[in-house]
């Protein structure tokens, strides 16, 4: 998998600066999501090169972006509805004609997912990773996160993000991931009070496992359908599963968006639609274990990641879960509450 550099925000600005350079892209991501040999393979062809810098949140990154504080950056790694505000605040490049070619190859119902400011990149699903060789049986409710077996409190990672921290709760309760009841939010943060004290960490789990020293310490992990292939490339033995559980969760989509303070647009646009040609995207999907948008990318994949259901879930995951909404800002606030709490005293 690719070497990463990672990001905070209070020291941004100096790691942008000394990385940036007339040839370089730097590319703001997920930890471990990108292919590595797509990478190479991008240099190799254009003479450009690409930095990645890594978020741990999806709050964190929000943040940097809604403050202008990204001179130096040139691609970003957003979700559906942040492109969306973003695009609207000026923040990102709208996509012209000239990615027309990487827009037919995406699956219709993807298309326009991302508004005119971003690239449908990869779809999935939020649930629960786990090691195969200590859940046993496999966890297949949000309970068995959120109130878990004596063996394995205190082996739970979570993350704190303004709506997927909150997922478990909403849903074992029945409730919409998009809910703007207060009610709702105080009845889904009395269950996170609760499992508090069974948390390990609050940290990105890919993130966390990462460290040598915290590799045989998570039991289950909120986790994003594909991690448990990152995971499973930072164990020598692997172990991980992924499932997602009986309640439903969020059927998410990121997208690849080029920040309006780019200096590099040209090469930003070159990199997208390298990333987009289907046996590249192809490439890229099966190497990280994750859905692709790219209908053609899927004539040249395996039929082992074709027939996998934590890639492509069932009809019945998709009947039982729901897409992201904008939420107001009243919402957001108190979730922010929310998680700020969880996070108090904890990794």
């Amino acid at each position: 998998m690719r070497k990463a550099v990672n990001l905070l925000f209070t020291c941004c600005l100096m790691s942008i600066a000394s990385l940036s350079n007339a040839d370089n892209l730097v590319f703001y991501n997920w930890e471990d999501y990108i292919s590595q040999s797509v990478i190479d393979q991008f240099e190799s062809e254009t003479g450009h090169t690409i930095e990645i810098l890594v978020f741990d949140r999806d709050n964190e990154r929000d943040e940097l972006v809604a403050s202008q504080a990204t001179k130096g950056i040139d691609l970003v790694l957003v979700d559906s509805i942040s492109t969306k505000l973003f695009g609207k605040n000026n923040l990102l490049v709208p996509f012209t004609n000239d990615f027309k070619e990487s827009r037919d190859n995406l699956e219709g119902k993807w298309r326009n997912s991302c508004g005119q400011y971003g690239m449908p990149y990869l779809w999935g699903t939020l649930g629960i990773a786990y090691r195969s060789d200590k859940v046993i049986p496999a966890p297949t409710s949000w309970a068995d996160l959120l109130d878990p077996q004596n063996a394995h409190k205190n082996h739970i990672n979570m993350q704190l993000d303004t709506t997927d921290t909150l997922i478990p709760a909403l849903k074992l309760l029945g409730l919409s991931i998009n809910t703007e009841k207060i009610d709702d939010l105080k009845a889904a943060y009395k269950l996170l009070a609760a499992q508090k004290e069974h948390v390990l960490s609050y940290e990105y789990i890919v993130s966390y496992n990462a460290i040598a020293g915290n590799r045989d310490k998570v039991h289950m992990a909120l986790a994003y359908s594909g991690d448990q292939s990152s995971l499973e490339h930072a164990d020598s033995k692997p172990k991980w599963a992924y499932v997602v559980p009986k309640e439903g969760t969020v059927v998410w989509l990121d997208c690849i968006s080029i920040l309006s303070s780019s200096t590099k647009k040209q090469a930003a646009t070159a990199f997208i639609n390298f990333i987009n040609r289907p046996k590249i995207a192809a490439i890229n999907a099966q190497e990280l274990w994750v859905a692709t948008p790219n209908i053609k990318a899927l004539q040249h994949v395996s039929e082992q990641y074709l027939s996998d259901n934590t890639i492509f879930p069932s009809a019945d995951v998709f009947k039982d879960s729901e897409f992201y909404r904008v939420l107001s800002n009243s919402s957001i606030r108190l979730r922010n509450r929310i998680v700020h709490q969880l996070g108090r005293s904890k990794p």
